[in-house]
């Protein structure tokens, strides 16, 4: 079995380099994101961080799995005179990503993260900062196909960790079908 790293980037190999449509949730919400360092995770070939990296009131780190993604995503940045950051990160690897800490913002989208790793995004996350996590519902199945198991239950995040508040929680009415959640982080580590 292929690892997801592999799938990937042999997913992104055979991609165009060409700027990718940033998601609908990402427009309406920019207005959501403090001024600051911003970690973009899961963030493919960019379509999130290259949209946020043209405002210079953003520090753009971009995370992903794969290398291939990340290396487009950099040529795309490069072509667009964008200056940001990435990191190939596994979101498993619980070592690593404990190192990540004090961002203004945290951007998550089009990836249904576990609660696990939704916690430890939150440890990367400065007090008061920001955390937009906005990925496919289940009407995302059933409209469409997508398969469920990449898709969020109702409310899935609605109570996650006591160490953010939740300030809104939406759900898209036309396709992409997605829920996004915006937490403000209120407490440091127990």
């Amino acid at each position: 079995m292929r690892s997801d790293r592999d799938k990937w980037n042999c997913r992104y190999q055979q991609s165009d380099l060409v700027m990718p449509t940033p998601p609908p949730a990402l427009i309406d919400n920019l207005h959501q994101l403090q001024p600051g360092n911003v970690l973009d995770v899961a963030s493919g070939e960019g379509a999130v961080a290259l949209y946020v990296a043209a405002n210079p009131s953003f520090k753009v780190t971009a995370l992903d799995i794969s290398d291939v993604g990340l290396k487009n995503l950099k040529k795309i940045a490069n072509d667009l005179q964008l200056d940001l950051k990435t990191l190939c990160l596994d979101l498993d690897n619980s070592t690593r990503m404990a190192q990540l800490s004090d961002y203004d913002c945290i951007t998550l989208f089009r990836y249904k993260p576990t609660v696990k790793q939704v916690k430890q995004l939150i440890s990367a996350l400065a007090v008061n900062g920001r955390f937009i996590l906005s990925t496919f519902n289940l009407q995302q199945h059933r409209v469409n196909g997508f398969s469920e198991r990449f898709c969020l239950e109702d409310e899935e995040f609605l109570n996650v960790d006591t160490r953010v508040e939740l300030l809104s929680l939406s759900r898209s009415s036309q396709s992409p079908y997605t829920d996004t959640y915006i937490f403000q982080r209120v407490s440091a580590d127990q």
